[in-house]
């Protein structure tokens, strides 16, 4: 009990920071130049630029509509992690631009620099590597800020489209909405956009990156032994024939995460360093472990 108290408190404490992440890198640098990278936040900048309402509590209203739609709809429900980081979003943002004006702070910092930057450029590029952090963080612990995704859901049900390609082009068209605000905008949304999936793949995959490596050696045994013992990994052993010699070999498969890939070459290196080792990436994990198969 106590185990899984602590397990949640950490969660809460990852999904707080990734959060704040997130509007620190929305306020800072993307609402100030009207920056629209897809996503609820983009709408609500978009709607900020032409009638002045405030971001966060669009993006509340926006998120509760959705959340709403995505039960009537699907019938699916919702976490509490979830709402609480979209709940939190809305108000973090808020609290930031209206009480402390970071967005007004960041913009003149920028505007008024000594170096001849490119505001935009920057605000973009930064932009997406913090929202991209923060939200790499939320999803890392099984949670989402709310959002699109629950549109592209609702047309992969009706309309038949992947949910890929619907979370597309819904974000497609609300940066396209940044016409109403700058033509130049959209251009800088697409590299925000790029920026922050490129982020969010390197923070979860960070975290959770595993490797499967291949052995073949006269010493699997050995290597073998101080795999269970040293890394206490699984060890799979797999009948295999050279191709030239028709020799029979064993094979050894071990998936391991990538901190642990150094000391496996060590390992291998100390009892065999003429062994033949496959390493290859792997896109997830689940199992004894590793992730738990959900």
């Amino acid at each position: 009990m106590v185990k899984k108290i602590k397990k949640e408190a950490f969660n809460y404490f990852i999904i707080t920071i990734g959060t704040i992440l997130t509007a620190l890198g929305i306020v800072l640098f993307l609402d100030p130049f009207s920056i629209v990278a897809g996503g609820v936040s983009g709408l609500a900048i978009v709607l900020k630029s032409l009638f002045g309402w405030w971001l966060g509590l669009q993006m509340l209203v926006y998120n509760v509509f959705l959340f709403t739609l995505g039960f009537w709809l699907l019938g699916i429900g919702f976490g509490f992690k979830s709402i609480y980081a979209a709940g939190l979003l809305s108000v973090l943002i808020d609290y930031f631009e209206q009480v402390l004006h970071l967005d007004k702070m960041m913009k003149e910092l920028l505007l008024n620099n000594s170096y001849n930057m490119d505001p935009l450029l920057i605000s973009a590029i930064y932009g997406g590597v913090l929202t991209g952090i923060g939200i790499g963080l939320v999803i890392w612990r099984n949670a989402s800020t709310g959002g699109t995704d629950i549109i592209a859901l609702i047309i992969n049900k009706y309309f038949h489209i992947s949910s890929g390609k619907g979370l597309l082009l819904v974000d497609s068209l609300v940066t396209a909405s940044a016409f109403l605000i700058n033509p130049i905008v959209p251009m800088y949304g697409v590299i925000t956009i790029f920026v922050t999936s490129k982020m969010i793949d390197t923070v979860v995959e960070g975290f959770e990156s595993t490797r499967t490596v291949f052995v073949i050696s006269e010493k699997c045994d050995k290597i073998k032994e101080k795999i269970l013992k040293d890394l206490d990994r699984g060890v799979t052993i797999i009948d295999g024939k050279g191709g030239y010699t028709l020799k029979e070999k064993n094979v050894l498969m071990v998936v391991l995460t990538r901190r642990e890939l150094g000391e496996l070459r060590r390992i291998i290196r100390n009892i065999d360093e003429n062994a033949f080792v496959n390493i290859l990436p792997n896109t997830e994990t689940l199992g004894y472990g590793f992730k738990r198969l959900r």
